[in-house]
């Protein structure tokens, strides 16, 4: 049985450095979301690419502009911080053979190369800032059960009815990764800027997306 991988967008309006940034405008006047989702499509097909954001609020303009532009988006209903969790079961939404291709997709590296996304889900481990990160729902699965009964942070530890005095803290539901692989690959040494982080990300980001020729197929 041959399924298309499916590429998860891993996207919310909250961050420490660069709040919002998900939706800040590059240099054509889009938001790096566009950017980052135009590319998933373009490498996997529009009914391969879905949002996954949370329920909470103040992700509500993600939802508005998945809508607005056509784009799959799923809301899932449990804490921000167990991305692990979240992508479980918007994958378990959209795929059931445990040998199906799921992408992780970061919505804040809007300069993704889709042949390296091709390569990324053919096997190939790249940076995730060029390539995107893949492994297979049994590898997710497997994943979180392993860390199914331990909190990421002490206010997942309050929703989910573990024990403050029993907590032991999981950075692999949060930054899954490390719950699904031995080790990271490391970042690009280009020096170009690739991930939108802080305030000079983003100023090198729009130079660089004034730079960058438009996919052949503009989508969003």
């Amino acid at each position: 049985m041959n399924c298309p991988p499916l590429a998860i967008v891993q996207a919310r309006m909250a961050s420490t450095r660069l709040p919002n940034k998900v939706l800040l405008p590059l240099a054509d006047g889009r938001p790096i979301l566009a950017w980052v989702v135009e590319r998933a499509v373009a490498a996997f097909g529009p009914t391969n690419v879905v949002v996954a954001t949370t329920a909470n609020p103040s992700n509500a303009p993600i939802l508005s502009w998945c809508s607005d532009h056509g784009v799959r988006v799923e809301a899932w209903p449990g804490p921000e911080a167990d991305v692990l969790s979240r992508f479980y079961h918007v994958a378990h939404a959209y795929r059931w053979n445990p040998d199906s291709v799921i992408v992780r997709v970061t919505a804040d590296d809007p300069f993704r190369e889709v042949e390296a996304m091709w390569r990324v889900a053919a096997g190939e481990r790249l940076p995730v800032e060029q390539g995107a990160e893949a492994f297979t729902l049994a590898m997710l699965d497997g994943a979180r059960r392993h860390a199914y009964n331990v909190a990421a942070t002490p206010q997942m530890a309050l929703e989910y009815g573990v024990s403050i005095s029993t907590y032991v803290p999981n950075p692999a539901r949060e930054h899954i990764t490390d719950a699904l692989f031995p080790c990271r690959v490391p970042s690009p040494t280009d020096g170009r800027v690739w991930t939108v982080d802080t305030a000079e990300d983003y100023e090198r980001a729009v130079l660089r997306s004034a730079a960058t020729p438009p996919l052949n197929a503009q989508v969003f």
